[in-house]
């Protein structure tokens, strides 16, 4: 018998660092209305040494959110919306970038500030 790692873990953490967001899935559920989530909001640095000896310098920003909460799987193109009203990033709209399933019932969504596949409304 397994463990419900998700039931364990994952919902009682959630409840502690995560944010409210609206999701709009435009490429993953196209004409589908946009929805109100819960995740677990991450910005942190990331610097990458260039050929040329040069630093580039970005952000890494991803959501960790609940598989069940979404009846079809987030796609590249989607676009998810702080609305966490006290959060320092409130009002930013991100597009998802990639998404990977963690197996133990979680997403992290890999968030860019340009939408990465262009789609009619976004």
């Amino acid at each position: 018998m397994g463990i419900d790692l998700e039931r364990l873990v994952l919902a009682p953490a959630s409840k502690i660092f995560q944010i409210k967001m609206r999701f709009t899935p435009f490429v993953s559920q196209p004409g589908q209305p946009a929805f109100d989530l819960h995740g677990v909001y991450s910005s942190s640095p990331i610097d990458v040494q260039m050929q040329n000896e040069t630093i580039f310098s970005d952000q890494q920003t991803s959501l960790g959110v609940r598989a069940r909460d979404f009846v079809v799987v987030p796609d590249r193109g989607d676009l998810v919306e702080n609305i966490e009203e006290v959060h320092r990033d409130f009002g930013k709209k991100f597009w998802i970038g990639d998404v990977d399933e963690d197996g133990q019932g979680g997403l992290m969504l890999m968030l860019r500030k340009h939408n990465p596949a262009p789609v009619d409304g976004s």
